[in-house]
């Protein structure tokens, strides 16, 4: 097996959903993985910078 970066094994997951049709999933994992990293983020300035 190889390894994956976090972006890599993001798309490999995704292309994988939309190849077996799981598209509804594939967009909803989408828009989560996005969310979440931006709340991450945002998260991240403010307890730097209080």
């Amino acid at each position: 097996m190889r390894g994956f970066t976090t972006f890599s094994a993001f798309s490999a997951e995704n292309l994988l959903l939309l190849q077996t049709g799981k598209h509804t999933l594939a967009f909803i994992y989408i828009l989560v993985s996005l969310i979440t990293g931006i709340a991450a983020t945002w998260l991240g300035f403010k307890l730097i910078n209080p």
